[in-house]
């Protein structure tokens, strides 16, 4: 919720995700500024259908998939082909244009002056360079800052590492800049 407040605010531009779990959406964020990486356990989409037809579920959807086996085993009300989840499983490469909207992950990347990360490992995302920027000489790259308890790969590329929680980290910056963090409202 501080990140959709951060967002209105104007103070982040795009939110990239490896989260699966479609908070980001249920948040408020606009698709548009949402990039999830490694999909969306609630939507599953009709490939068949062009564009593609999403059905964004209030349920997870992924019960019936796996590693290279995405149908979920229901139809597209439109044409009947079958479903598809979004979910990208380790070791594939994820091809959907939504939601993982990789366009819009490494044109926000290429503009950034500030890349915030929280929780994240960022051992996935260390072999994505174009997020990083990392075709940039290092004093053009956007500063980097990670919140997370353990140790990342990009710890010593960081402008700042804090090592702590995300939601006390996040409502220290809200206090800080004096914006209170929205109730969620499913």
């Amino acid at each position: 919720m501080s990140i959709a407040c951060l967002h209105e605010q104007k103070l982040v531009q795009h939110v990239v995700s490896q989260n699966c779990d479609g908070l980001h959406l249920r948040s408020g964020l606009p698709r548009t500024a949402i990039s999830e990486l490694h999909g969306n356990m609630y939507i599953e989409v009709c490939t068949s259908c062009i564009p593609n037809r999403e059905y964004v579920r209030v349920f997870d959807v992924t019960e019936r998939t796996a590693l290279h086996r995405h149908q979920t085993g229901r139809t597209c009300h439109k044409c009947g082909a079958q479903l598809r989840d979004t979910i990208v499983h380790f070791g594939e490469r994820g091809t959907l244009g939504q939601p993982l909207n990789w366009e819009a992950a490494t044109e926000a990347a290429s503009k950034a002056d500030t890349i915030l990360c929280l929780g994240s490992s960022l051992k996935v995302l260390k072999k994505y360079p174009r997020l990083w920027c990392m075709t940039k000489p290092p004093s053009r790259r956007p500063k980097l800052y990670i919140v997370n308890l353990q140790w990342t790969p990009k710890d010593d590329w960081a402008a700042l590492k804090l090592h702590g929680k995300c939601d006390d980290v996040m409502q220290l910056l809200m206090d800080e800049l004096g914006l209170e963090i929205p109730l969620y409202n499913r």
